[in-house]
């Protein structure tokens, strides 16, 4: 079980998670980076109390907030956890749901990763790797309100769940711990992606044609863009989030 647990980890988390294998070899690309315009120093991440819980304390003493995280080390400034999708221009078609399993763990009292997203009907999978309950709460507006209660870490396998598309991702929380919380995005195909350390997205296989694209955050909202993507081609965008 730690074996497969952590494999998966490491195809969702920690870095761009890119999404859409090419379907012909006609089909493009549309890459770019989120950019932040502001003043950093408004979003500098805070400590979290994680004091309820002396097993969370134990694993990792410090938690910084995720409501914004700013990647100020790159010039422009970039934003991580951002969902890039598209939102429309794809009409009718319909596209294969992959067999990987999606994986959400809560790791040190906190969920790993903090935003993700998958495809309609794929499988999502929610561990527990600390030494403490947990209860994973889903608030979403079209799939079912989720509620449960997971042991500490190796006493299941983890619960297994097949979600259908919303319109807007949806929070998940842990009752238990109330500063944990993460985003879940569920499209009906593969063109998405997160921004990761970099603040940047690729969305790969495109079929040529005109699409709306979204790019979605937790705290700055969204922006929509429109894009012709040719026959092959590379198209490269970015989006700019600049906070009153």
């Amino acid at each position: 079980m730690k074996n497969s647990k952590w494999i998966g980890l490491a195809a969702v988390a920690g870095f761009v998670l890119s999404t859409g294998s090419a379907f012909g070899q006609d089909n493009g690309v549309f890459k770019g980076k989120v950019v932040f315009k502001g003043n950093a120093d408004n979003y500098k991440r805070t400590l979290l109390d994680t004091n309820r819980d002396p097993n969370c304390k134990k694993s990792k003493a410090r938690i910084g907030s995720y409501d914004v995280i700013l990647n100020t080390k790159t010039d422009p400034i970039t934003i991580r956890n951002v969902i890039v999708h598209v939102k429309d221009g794809l009409g009718d078609r319909t596209f294969p749901v992959p067999n990987e399993k999606v994986i959400l763990t809560q790791v040190g009292c906190e969920y790993e990763p903090h935003v993700m997203a998958l495809m309609e009907g794929q499988i999502l999978q929610v561990l527990n790797g600390d030494e403490t309950n947990h209860n994973i709460h889903f608030q979403p507006q079209k799939n079912e309100a989720y509620n449960f209660t997971q042991p500490r870490k190796d006493t299941e396998v983890g619960r297994e769940l097949k979600l259908v598309a919303e319109p807007t991702p949806f929070k998940v929380k842990c009752d238990v711990h109330p500063w944990m919380g993460a985003y879940i995005g569920v499209f009906k195909h593969p063109f998405f992606a997160v921004t990761g350390d970099d603040g940047t997205f690729e969305i790969k296989g495109l079929p040529p044609g005109k699409y709306s694209i979204v790019a979605w955050h937790e705290s700055f909202g969204e922006q929509k863009m429109d894009v012709e993507i040719a026959s092959g081609a590379a198209v490269e965008k970015d989006f700019t989030f600049e906070p009153k």
